[in-house]
């Protein structure tokens, strides 16, 4: 099995987690850093896009 090692660790330096309404259909962004900044958009992008603006920590 050689070359085929599987690495763990951590990949991702995001700040902020996204969630699906399934309800209203919307993606919604929230920013780890500060809970209480939160955006929503019709996609993952529009949802960061928006909380980009709110938090200027999160980088789009």
């Amino acid at each position: 099995m050689e070359g085929k090692v599987m690495k763990f660790g951590q990949f991702s330096k995001t700040n902020y987690s996204i969630s699906l309404d399934m309800k209203s259909q919307l993606f919604i962004a929230r920013s780890n850093d500060n809970p209480k900044f939160e955006a929503s958009g019709i996609t993952i992008q529009d949802a960061l896009f928006a909380l980009s603006k709110i938090d200027k920590n999160v980088k789009f």
